[in-house]
């Protein structure tokens, strides 16, 4: 059960054969390697932690369910969508803008007839509980007379070609310049675009195609013989050497300039491109995946793989991107959606409109309730967000975590841990690794998912407490004031969980404004009591109403308090 890490320190192009040996081969000069040996896959993950940052914490908004295509305009659609949403009683907190919204695809613009006034837009969107995301791609169109290829223009902003000329790459608006992101004043006047931008009522940022993506060429980039000019603590070098930390110097300086715009607010960051450590700038998604049931079944080693290299905010695009979902598969695919990190729908242009209601009266029903089963594990997922920010942990973690020393767990794919004391067991999972211990099937909101085509299994570890907020649409109505917990007794009667909570939102939590609480169940002659225990930070009031829902088999246990009613607990 003893575990091991392996970092190549290198940013050069690099191929990793994996067998009995790992063997690294780099385009590049000799690079140190860091071995992390420690007693278990969770002392490893920490470790890298330490050594690479760990996330800040995210809004809590971006831990809702977010609906995206390529693309929703004009602005009336995207109005419509929301008003959907919360006429069918869809949890949602996010609707996404692509490229688009553009005025010509020129970046920091807004379409005049498509998007003539996007702060109303966002005005509209914020009145009825959901924040917006918008794209921004490093392309920049060279058109002189647009203010940001102008502004760039003056501080010579760009990536070079080897015989010193600015490079021209096309990209959705035609010939494109890019930013030289290795120049400290490049990134600095990159972060300074968002001022205007984010004034607008924008609340997220998504950077796309930041590979970057360059059309019309062999391998869909730009030419490994491209200049980087660097700065006082980056060396100018070729792009061979940058092409793989571009995306990360890219999220690093957006997310720097989105903070200077909105001091008191946490930003959130979508990247495609990412790199060791750029965790603490973007969460990442898998790129543009088809609607197929071979990538359904694929996105989860994949997000335990991006999990495991220190990537916790991850997941794929929900439905498939390219192509058309059948009914069936959506359904599935919601279904297990409700449990990634980052929980996204997203589909291309062209393809059938593939929002939960797109397929009929059965797949609403299955979406509505997926997403209500996300939206009241929230108090659990942002203590799982909360642990990650502070130890390194991810929040979806293969189940040989439950035991690393048991061989049997480790090549498991289909089964996955939520925190450690969730696991997720989906409906086509057919030989599905599950755990030693009596883990219980549990229903989150209500449903019966043991008997259900699409509701993946939710078991819940011997000797956990999982909190439950009560059912929403929008994080805007997250509240503690009710919670419920979730208490499965191991053999010894005893169970512990955790709650971590503050306002969700800006900093306050760094001086002291949250709560973390300890809730341990205990028996004794034959009698199970409820504790609560301050752990740091602030407790919870005097008067949260709580409801305890006993997991049990056949035996029941009586409790110090009323079973499945409100009680109220003092501290």
């Amino acid at each position: 059960g003893k575990s091991f890490g392996v970092i190549a320190d290198n940013t050069w192009k690099m191929e990793i054969s994996l067998g009995e040996r790992i063997t690294f081969s780099s385009e590049g000069p000799a690079f140190r390697v860091i071995v992390i040996e420690k007693d278990s896959p969770q002392e490893v993950m920490k470790e890298l932690g330490k050594l690479t940052g760990t996330i800040e914490l995210p809004p809590i908004w971006s831990l809702g369910f977010h609906q995206c295509r390529y693309s929703y305009y004009p602005d009336e659609r995207v109005k419509s969508l929301a008003d959907t949403m919360r006429l069918k009683n869809i949890p949602c907190d996010v609707i996404w803008m692509d490229i688009d919204y553009m005025q010509d695809f020129k970046i920091f613009t807004f379409d005049s007839i498509h998007f003539p006034d996007p702060k109303e837009t966002n005005d509209y969107l914020h009145k009825n509980d959901f924040k917006s995301v918008w794209m921004i791609d490093p392309g920049i169109k060279a058109e002189k007379g647009y203010f940001v290829y102008d502004s760039g223009e003056k501080i010579n902003a760009w990536v070079q070609t080897r015989n010193d000329s600015v490079f021209l790459g096309k990209v959705w608006p035609g010939d494109c310049v890019f930013p030289d992101f290795t120049q400290s004043k490049v990134s600095k006047w990159w972060g300074g675009l968002y001022q205007n931008f984010m004034a607008n009522g924008v609340d997220g940022v998504w950077n796309d195609m930041n590979e970057p993506a360059v059309f019309e060429t062999e391998d869909w980039t730009m030419p490994d013989s491209n200049k980087h000019f660097g700065g006082e603590n980056i060396k100018n070098d070729i792009h061979l050497r940058y092409h793989n930390v571009y995306g990360m110097m890219m999220v690093e300086s957006s997310r720097k300039g989105i903070i200077k715009s909105n001091p008191e607010k946490r930003p959130f960051v979508l990247t495609r491109s990412n790199f060791l450590g750029g965790h603490r700038y973007a969460a990442t998604w898998t790129g543009d995946n088809n609607s197929s049931m071979k990538h359904l079944k694929q996105s989860i080693p994949m997000s335990l793989n991006l999990s495991l290299s220190g990537q916790p905010f991850n997941g794929p695009d929900i439905g498939g991107f390219a192509g058309n979902a059948t009914p069936e598969l959506y359904a599935h695919w919601i279904a297990l959606g409700a449990f990634y990190p980052f929980s996204r729908a997203h589909s291309t242009k062209g393809s059938i409109n593939q929002e939960p209601w797109s397929f009929g009266e059965e797949v609403e029903t299955v979406s509505r309730e997926a997403l209500q089963r996300r939206y009241r594990l929230l108090p659990y997922l942002y203590t799982l967000f909360w642990e990650s920010a502070n130890t390194g942990m991810p929040v979806m973690r293969p189940v040989f975590f439950n035991n690393p020393a048991e061989k049997y767990l480790r090549t498991e794919q289909e089964n996955f841990l939520l925190g450690s004391d969730l696991l997720i067991v989906p409906k086509w999972s057919e030989n599905g690794q599950i755990p030693s211990g009596n883990w219980r099937n549990v229903s989150i909101n209500g449903e019966k998912s043991q008997n259900h085509k699409y509701h993946p299994d939710v078991l819940i570890r011997p000797g956990a407490i999982v909190p439950l907020c009560n059912p929403i649409l929008s994080t805007n109505s997250f509240s503690l004031d009710t919670i419920t917990l979730l208490v499965s007794l191991d053999t010894n009667l005893y169970a512990k969980g955790i709650l971590y909570s503050d306002l969700g939102e800006g900093y306050g939590y760094q001086d002291g404004e949250f709560s973390l609480i300890e809730f341990y169940a205990e028996t004794q002659n034959g009698i199970t009591s409820l504790n609560t225990k301050t752990i740091d930070g602030n407790s919870i009031p005097n008067d949260t109403k709580i409801n305890i829902k006993l997991i049990l088999d056949s035996e029941v246990i009586n409790l110090s308090g009323v079973i499945e009613e409100s009680i109220v607990i003092k501290n």
